[in-house]
Formats: structure tokens, C-alpha cells, sequence
């Protein structure tokens, strides 16, 4: 081996680690910290000969905010998959439209809503028509989602070698058949049987299928339905449109021209993305009347949390309450996805003298703060101001409101102190 080639794999070597070092203490990280070296040598030496070829996913089934089949890639592959989307992500984000709003920087859900606002105040846009598209993921064609990684990057910015290894890392990635190798299933495997067919990718035609659950998928996810954004935009002429993932938004001053834009979308997906939408989610109706988006009742100059979100707030609370005083509270059901099991193996919630640990706390107002925080950008003071005095119960003598807003909670400095006695 040369001294270049050995100082080309190191290059490739860094780029790696630097990677994982963005992981932060993640769970994966931590079970593979004492092979890290060997992996992160072993993949740049695969992406650098170009004989990369990613593992068998790990599969199982969450319900929260609703029952999805999550295929999740290997600790080696979401290496290989940050270093791909590293490379890959600037150019292409240029080329994408301002009003694609998931998985993206400087975008997701609360701007998705404020631009939505922003339309639906505008004169010439009274109504609106949402529409979704049915089993997104797993109706994905790779091999059209192929030619299009195909037609782009030789127009990527890079030398000859980088280029040639970016295509190599790509094709790997979406020409994998989440189901072969077999991945390995996990978790609670009666969730699992209970997916509907045509969201499991199980059942998929050979070719048709993207994983939910890995970087690359949410990325290319977006080149595919980009597809529709420049159709929508630039063929169209739709100016007020938005899209988050799957959702999307037209509006227009009449349901007349809806209609007709709605029968030429649905035509361009099956003729071009082979994807239709979702028969049973097609809401048109006036702005006025405000719109279920992404979590929030929308309106124009307002805006609601939807009560599916309040109900899961108040699970976590009565969760909470369980792990303080399970005497006195009753059996309650953890949080799906097992997050909390693997904390509480490796913490301790209580003091010795009995009271709550201030990491556990820590955790707790982690989590009641997201809550918090995600109720802070819609019109919910009364809200707040309700679940902190109405549903925390016996909480309240460990938070406290941190302004008169009740925009978010903090812990009182006396349970704090108790790390100190």
C-alpha cells in the first residue's frame, strides 16, 4: 500500500470520526466506543477501494405519535450516511424550494406554520386544499429515485475521486433492499405484526421501499418529492404551497382552480413518482375555518394545539407521577421506544433519604419543557397556565412556572440543593 493511498484512507479516516463525534453520547456510539478506530479504518478503507455495501437494519415498531415500522441502519452505516449527506446536502438544499420545510436547517415545523399563516392572509388566497400522500415511504420507487441521484452527481462539486466514491457510497445506499439482508427485529414484535401492509415494506415490490428511520432516507426523500415542489411551483405556478414531508398545502381564492390543480397533481405523482394521494385525506375548504397542519389548528392570525398533543403531554405526566409515588399512583405504561427503561437501568431516581434524584428531575423537566416549548408557539397561555396548576398534581412541589407566561418550568432550587447535602 502506498503512502498515498494510506494517506488518502486517513483523510477519509478523519471525516469519519469527525462524524461520529457529532453523535454526541448516543447510545450506539457508546456500545461501539471500544471499536470505533477499527470501524471508522475499516469503512474508509471500503469507501476508498469503493467496495462499500451497508448491513442488515434493525427493524421494530413505535406508536407515538402513531404506529410506524422503523428500520434503523447499523452504527457503521450511520457513518458512512453522515459523510454521504455531508457532502451531498449543500449543493442539492440550493436546488430544493424555500417552502420545503422538513429536514432541512433553518426549517421544520413552526416555520412550516408561520409561512402557511403568511399565505393565508395574503388577498387571492381564501382557500385552501391539504393533501397527503398514501404510504409515502414505503411507495418510494429507488430505482426512479436512482436516475435522479444519477442526472446529479456529476454535477457535483468535487474532483474525479471524490465523485466517483460519492456515486459508489449513494448507489450502495439506494439500491439496498431494506430486506435483504434480513434485518433483525426488535423490540415489542407483536407492534410489529400489527403494521397495515401496505406501510410495511415487507410487503414491497422488489425495487419500492425507503426505510423511515435513517438520515439518507429523509434526505433523499426530499430529492424525490423536490420532483413535485418544482412541478407545483414552476409548471403549476402555484405560489402559495407548502410541504412538510408527505403534507402539502395549495391555496388559491376559489375551489374551482383547487380542483384543477389537485387533478394535475395527482396525475404528475402517478405518472412520474409513482405515488397517489391519500383518498381519505383531502380537506379544501376557506382559510377562515383554519386548517389541522403539523400538529397545530392553524388560522391566519392564530393558532391551536391539537388536543392529541395535550393528551400525550398528560401521559408523560401521570408517567412521572408513577415513578415518584408507584404506591400511591397504580401501574402506568412507560413512553413507547424504551427510552426511559434503558435511563432508569443506568440512573438512580431517588436520594437516600428518599426524595427524587436532581437528574432524574433534570429529566423530567427535559421532557415537560419540549412540551412546553412546543405549546409556546401557539395561543395557549390559558393552557399552560392549566396543566401546570390542573394536571402536575404532585409535581408541582418539585417545578415551578419560570415566568408569569408560563412559558416554561424550572426545578426549585431546593430539590436542587439536595445533591449537595
Amino acid at each position: 500500500m502506498g503512502a498515498a493511498h494510506i494517506a488518502d484512507i486517513q483523510h477519509l479516516a478523519r471525516q469519519l470520526f469527525a462524524c461520529a463525534a457529532d453523535a454526541g453520547n448516543s447510545e450506539h456510539k457508546l456500545a461501539h466506543f471500544m471499536a470505533l478506530p477499527d470501524i471508522v479504518l475499516g469503512l474508509a478503507r471500503a469507501i476508498a477501494q469503493g467496495t462499500y455495501q451497508p448491513q442488515a437494519f434493525t427493524v421494530f415498531a413505535v406508536t407515538d405519535p402513531k404506529l410506524r415500522e422503523i428500520f434503523a441502519p447499523a452504527f457503521a452505516d450511520r457513518l458512512v450516511h453522515q459523510w454521504l449527506i455531508r457532502h451531498i446536502e449543500p449543493w442539492w438544499d440550493k436546488r430544493f424550494i424555500d417552502d420545503s420545510y422538513a429536514n432541512r436547517k433553518g426549517k421544520g415545523t413552526h416555520a412550516a406554520v408561520k409561512r402557511l399563516q403568511h399565505f393565508m392572509r395574503q388577498p387571492g388566497r381564501r382557500w385552501y386544499i391539504k393533501l397527503d400522500i398514501q404510504a409515502c415511504f414505503p411507495s418510494i420507487d429507488r430505482r426512479i429515485l436512482l436516475g435522479l441521484w444519477q442526472r446529479a452527481w456529476p454535477n457535483l462539486p468535487y474532483g474525479t475521486q471524490t465523485l466517483q466514491r460519492l456515486d459508489q457510497v449513494a448507489t450502495a445506499i439506494l439500491s439496498q433492499s431494506p430486506i435483504d439482508p434480513p434485518p433483525v427485529r426488535s423490540g415489542n414484535l407483536a407492534l410489529l405484526k400489527e403494521i397495515p401492509l401496505h406501510k410495511s415494506l415487507f410487503q414491497c415490490s422488489a425495487g419500492v421501499g425507503m426505510p423511515i428511520g435513517s438520515l439518507t432516507s429523509q434526505f433523499f426523500a426530499n430529492v424525490y418529492l423536490n420532483e413535485l415542489d418544482q412541478f407545483i411551483k414552476h409548471q403549476l405556478k402555484v405560489s402559495g404551497y407548502v410541504r412538510y414531508v408527505d403534507d402539502f398545502v395549495l391555496l388559491a381564492d376559489d375551489p374551482q382552480t383547487l380542483m384543477k390543480w389537485k387533478a394535475r397533481v395527482e396525475q404528475f405523482l402517478h405518472e412520474q413518482l409513482r405515488l397517489t394521494l391519500h383518498p381519505h385525506k383531502i380537506v379544501m375548504q376557506r382559510c377562515a375555518q383554519g386548517m389541522d397542519f403539523l400538529g397545530s389548528i392553524v388560522y391566519p392570525h392564530h393558532t391551536l394545539t391539537r388536543q392529541r398533543t395535550v393528551r400525550a403531554l398528560r401521559r408523560r405526566i401521570a408517567w412521572f407521577m408513577y415513578l415518584l409515588a408507584p404506591q400511591e399512583v397504580g401501574a402506568v405504561a412507560p413512553p413507547e421506544r424504551g427510552e426511559w427503561d434503558k435511563w432508569l437501568a443506568l440512573h438512580s431516581i431517588r436520594l437516600a433519604n428518599g426524595d427524587a434524584s436532581p437528574v432524574l428531575l433534570r429529566r423530567m423537566l427535559s421532557t415537560l419543557n419540549s412540551y412546553y416549548g412546543l405549546l409556546g408557539h401557539a395561543n395557549t397561555y390559558t393552557l399552560r397556565k392549566y396543566i401546570y396548576h390542573h394536571y402536575l398534581g404532585s409535581l408541582r412541589r418539585y417545578f415551578l412556572p419560570a415566568d408569569l407566561r408560563y412559558s416554561h418550568l424550572r426545578i426549585r432550587a431546593h430539590w436542587l440543593m439536595q445533591s449537595d447535602l
